[in-house]
């Protein structure tokens, strides 16, 4: 019996100890825990940031793009007047005034982006309508009486008084339907008022600012796109700067992303852009002039990769 009782008081003694013993267990393993959560929220919060920024892009864009196209709707569709409207529209984006004196030198230094953007590659836009078979089915010599500027060999299409004129002209490459009294050409497969207006598409590079994330997300979508995941460097270099081999940007090329992902700044340095693209269609304010437009074929499909 004493033996039992010693022996009962032991096993009283250690289970009375115990929570002191493991009182201090469960701190630490909280700060453990903390400390294994603590990268995983940071970088997920990174993440949360950057795709909030890339969404306030694609409305900088989307503006962009309607800038770009009313601009050129006022000018014969002139590829100059897009870039001019490119610009301008992503002026917000781009340059950073915080004063009315600073505007100027803000716009002279998104233009100064965009002409590096248009050579490097993160920049394209092209011009979906109207396209060659618009002009050929709709276009008309230049007047220059009604239309300033323009040569007895330019074609146009007519801007003004074109509501009228839509019911009664004939496409030159033949009436394929009438569609609501307006017929359609074979060729364009548009009434003239759907040749009448101006249907841009932008894509432009949007920085990855946010660390951890932003070079993260750029090596997945370059995986993803084929770019490979190396991207620290670009692919072709001209002299001091990355041309690449085509300069026109009113052709969107395939590998923009590419582009994009190994794009520099102007320290050389790697500086990953997501491309963030956007259409807009504005009806011309004046004659579609062929001669100042990139045009492109009907067949063709604007570049989305």
């Amino acid at each position: 019996m004493p033996i039992a009782f010693v022996r009962l008081g032991e096993l009283r003694k250690v289970s009375s100890d115990e929570p002191d013993r493991f009182l201090d267990r469960p701190r630490g393993m909280s700060i453990v825990e903390s400390l294994l959560a603590l990268p995983v929220l940071l970088f997920s919060g990174f993440v949360i940031v950057q795709i909030g920024l890339l969404w306030h892009a694609k409305f900088a864009v989307s503006h962009a793009a309607l800038i770009a196209a009313r601009h050129a709707s006022l000018h014969h569709g002139s590829n100059a007047a897009v870039r001019d409207g490119v610009v301008q529209g992503l002026f917000p984006l781009m340059g950073r005034a915080k004063a009315v004196s600073e505007v100027s030198s803000a716009i002279f230094k998104s233009g100064v982006e965009v002409t590096q953007g248009i050579a490097m590659g993160w920049i394209r836009w092209e011009v979906l309508s109207p396209t060659r078979q618009s002009f050929s089915d709709w276009g008309v010599p230049g007047d220059p009486i009604l239309s300033p500027g323009v040569s007895a060999q330019d074609v146009e299409i007519p801007a003004h008084g074109v509501s009228g004129l839509a019911g009664r002209r004939r496409p030159a490459s033949g009436v394929a339907e009438v569609i609501q009294g307006l017929p359609v050409g074979i060729s364009s497969g548009q009434t003239l008022l759907e040749a009448n207006n101006l249907k841009l598409h932008l894509q432009v590079g949007v920085p990855l600012q946010m660390p951890l994330a932003g070079p993260l997300l750029a090596r997945v979508l370059g995986l993803w796109s084929g770019c490979g995941f190396g991207l620290s460097q670009p692919t072709h270099w001209v002299g001091l700067v990355n041309f690449g081999s085509d300069t026109n940007p009113a052709a969107l090329h395939p590998t923009i992303e590419c582009r994009a992902l190994a794009a520099v700044d102007v320290q050389g340095r790697w500086r990953p852009r997501w491309p963030v693209e956007a259409s807009a269609v504005v009806q011309m304010q004046s004659n579609a002039r062929q001669s100042l437009m990139s045009l492109r074929d009907r067949q063709q499909s604007p570049i989305r990769r």
